[in-house]
């Protein structure tokens, strides 16, 4: 009886062995796939995200016939956006509400990486005192990621202009600021501002700017770049600038000629998730080789106490 009791215990602990195996094996396949999955998946978002996607159908002093077919894919595509050596440099959509191109692209497809848009309440042709244009804040400086690098000095002097085209023409784009505000802060988010309200509306900017140009502004038209700021849930990082007549199509440039310590830190900080997923991939091996060493211990001891 005692030899039957004792074959049955060391049946069931193989067997509990044998599924404990299976099960780690099991977990630390599903651990590696999501691993590769993340990977893949976050390299798809940013390919789609990247502004070279939409290079064929930027408009040229020479020509605008991309541009035309741009907006024969999607005609609620009303200007492209150039801000000199980064790497905004995108179409800009308008609809009729601030949820659809949150998800979907310039060609109009499902995108997580989504579109930059004018606020459904300003004027497509950036007629408004005030027009406010929202980007995602996306790794890698893509669409509106590279905003929070104002912040630093240095970058904010350095990278003020840009280009504005709609209805054909081109218009000069000059960052006069950079700040922080909150989603809600109507002060800031005034897209229906009046025309007899600009002059306050600079002067509470000013106040508000983390980085302001003191140089006196010259008459045009107010944009409001604006994206998610990284870790404060209704945080926004925002660019204001002022849009004048006369501007030049913008020239194809190298981007990110100089990186302030500033600017190290905020790239970074936005490369965290690839950091973790390094991480993870290499705690796996870290795992399967104790795994394994402890496996091999167990068989010896079981083998030399035969």
């Amino acid at each position: 009886m005692s030899v039957f009791i004792t074959k049955t215990v060391k049946f069931i602990f193989k067997a509990a062995d044998r599924l404990v195996n299976t099960l780690f094996i099991t977990l630390l396949l599903l651990l590696l796939i999501l691993t590769v999955y993340i990977t893949s998946e976050n390299k798809r978002i940013l390919d789609e995200a990247d502004s070279k996607v939409y290079t064929a159908y930027k408009p040229t002093s020479e020509d605008t016939t991309s541009f035309d077919e741009l907006r024969a894919i999607n005609n609620e595509i009303v200007g492209w956006l150039t801000i000199d050596d980064t790497k905004i440099d995108y179409p800009l959509t308008h609809t009729t509400n601030n949820d659809k191109y949150v998800n979907t692209s310039a060609t109009g497809e499902f995108s997580l990486s989504g579109a930059l848009f004018l606020d459904f309440r300003n004027a497509p042709d950036f007629s408004d005192p005030l027009t406010v244009i929202y980007g995602h804040n996306m790794t890698d400086d893509m669409m509106f990621g590279v905003i929070d690098k104002y912040s630093d000095p240095f970058f904010f002097k350095e990278h003020k202009h840009g280009t504005l085209f709609f209805g054909g023409d081109y218009y000069d784009v000059s960052v006069f600021a950079y700040l922080m505000a909150d989603a809600h802060d109507t002060s800031v988010y005034s897209p229906t501002l009046k025309e007899d309200d600009v002059e306050s509306w600079i002067a509470h900017v000013r106040e508000t700017a983390v980085n302001f140009d003191s140089k006196p502004l010259s008459g045009g038209r107010m944009l409001l770049l604006s994206t998610c700021s990284s870790g404060i849930t209704n945080g926004r990082d925002l660019l204001a600038a002022v849009i004048t007549p006369g501007g030049k199509p913008p020239e194809a440039k190298e981007v990110g000629h100089s990186t302030s310590p500033a600017q190290l830190s905020g790239i970074i900080r936005r490369e965290k998730i690839n950091i973790y997923i390094v991480y993870m991939g290499i705690a796996l091996a870290v795992l399967t080789v104790i795994y394994f060493i402890l496996k091999r211990r167990k068989k010896k001891k079981h083998e030399q106490g035969k």
